[in-house]
């Protein structure tokens, strides 16, 4: 009978436990913490679709600043940089110069020829000659060079970082022995010639502008160096060779250039 007592004490208080869980009501299985309701759930995918949205507006947004970007600094046409911001890089280049005791290097690229052409076969035509010497300038500079459609048939190369005239004047001969390729438009074959004007930082100028004059001028006085045809006696000279910013073209008194 001693040892009956605490069994019966044990099985009450089981009893009185089991009584007091049975007071406590149950937890609501639909509440936030354990199950999310339909209309939860809607304004959660709403809010995804939201968010996706947003994200797809930011990054067309990206898109049209680096469009735009790109079309501030670059020639629509071939793609280089436009002469604004080439001069930007340019002076760029010659404070890196500064700093490294270098010399900044610049080619004044004119094309012979290209107008007989363009007036010939249309603007279409002159436009792909234009981008295809583009692509032959790019293909003879360094990775870190400059290239820049100035103008019209103009086009300057930035070489950067430079230490003696040598790699500017191989360059100058590289590129020119490239534009001088055949040229196909159909089945009719073209020629063009470059002439190109060289400078050098500091020896030519301390500025941008400056060594862009001076290439400039010496391109033109290898412009107008060249041997011109003998006319024939019947015919009335040719127009004298004049400096025209859009046409920078060796005048002929006849046939292909």
């Amino acid at each position: 009978m001693a040892y009956a007592r605490p069994s019966v004490v044990s099985n009450e208080d089981e009893s009185l436990e089991a009584s007091s869980r049975d007071l406590v009501p149950p937890r609501d299985t639909n509440s936030r913490g354990r199950r999310v309701s339909a209309a939860e759930l809607r304004e959660i995918e709403s809010l995804r679709a939201i968010n996706a949205h947003l994200l797809r507006e930011l990054a067309a947004m990206k898109a049209r600043e680096v469009e735009t970007q790109k079309l501030a600094e670059r020639d629509g046409l071939t793609g280089l940089y436009n002469r604004r911001r080439m001069l930007e890089l340019l002076e760029a280049a010659i404070s890196d110069a500064v700093l490294q005791d270098l010399h900044v290097g610049l080619l004044f690229i004119d094309l012979n020829g290209f107008k007989a052409i363009n007036d010939k076969y249309g603007h279409a035509a002159g436009d792909k000659i234009l981008t295809t010497v583009a692509t032959r300038i790019a293909a003879r500079v360094r990775a870190g060079d400059i290239c820049c459609r100035y103008g019209g048939d103009e086009f300057v190369v930035v070489l950067p970082g430079v230490p003696d005239p040598f790699p500017v004047s191989r360059v100058a001969d590289a590129i020119r022995e490239r534009v001088s390729l055949p040229y196909w438009i159909g089945n009719d074959q073209q020629q063009l010639t470059a002439s190109i004007g060289e400078s050098m930082y500091p020896y030519h100028g301390e500025n941008a502008a400056l060594l862009v004059h001076r290439a400039d001028e010496a391109m033109y006085r290898l412009k107008s160096r060249i041997v011109r045809p003998t006319l024939p006696a019947a015919r009335a000279p040719g127009p004298r060779l004049t400096r025209r910013r859009n046409d920078k073209s060796k005048p002929r008194s006849g046939g292909t250039p």
